[in-house]
């Protein structure tokens, strides 16, 4: 076994599967879950800068800034209007917003930009140096681990609402690779979907 794709899978069982196995199982306590993300987060990004990645490799560019906020611009403002229609229409649960004040805050300064880095910056450029080159295996593996993460909910419209919305960022991301234009459309539609009772 290339020995590239051997670290790619121990980086996706231990960074990416086992947090959320171990807040599944009840070893580390549901409410730790945001302050699991920032250590992975924080874990990855040393990984990272010890690994050599570039700030390019990460998707922090420029050349793909333009078109990729186009792209998911024009992508959240659909998904956005959908969510409002289903709200309206009460077609959504009761929203389930996180009680403590600064909670908007946190999911789209700190959150979101936290899990584009994880899901689709690192994790696009750790596949691709692990080989794995079809675009279809890539979103596919990308948009199951970010659906996976959300296992800890124990609801299956969160589940099916991540798949969806990681298979379109996913391929966003691969066609026009840029960290900002996803890392944004997260926090907006996140927010709104957090807001209305989706998620």
């Amino acid at each position: 076994m290339n020995h590239k794709f051997l670290r790619y899978i121990i980086i996706l069982a231990f960074f990416y599967y086992l947090p959320v196995i171990l807040i599944l199982l009840g070893i580390v306590p549901f409410s730790f879950r945001f302050q699991m993300l920032l250590i992975v987060t924080a874990l990855l990004a040393v990984y990272s800068a010890i690994h050599g990645h570039n700030l390019r490799s990460l998707g922090f560019r420029t050349d793909t800034l333009k078109i990729s906020l186009l792209w998911n611009g024009a992508l959240s403002a659909l998904f956005v209007g959908i969510l409002m229609f289903l709200y309206y229409k009460g077609l959504i649960r009761e929203p389930s917003v996180p009680s403590w004040r600064f909670f908007y805050f946190f999911f789209i300064f700190i959150s979101s930009p936290s899990q584009e880095f994880l899901y689709r910056s690192i994790h696009f450029a750790e596949m691709k140096e692990a080989g794995i080159k079809s675009p279809i295996a890539m979103i596919g593996i990308s948009a199951i681990t970010y659906c996976f993460l959300h296992a800890i909910y124990h609801d299956l419209i969160t589940l099916i609402a991540t798949l969806f919305m990681g298979i379109i960022w996913g391929t966003i991301y691969y066609r026009k690779p840029n960290f900002w234009g996803v890392a944004l459309s997260h926090a907006v539609v996140g927010a709104i979907a957090i807001a209305v009772g989706l998620i």
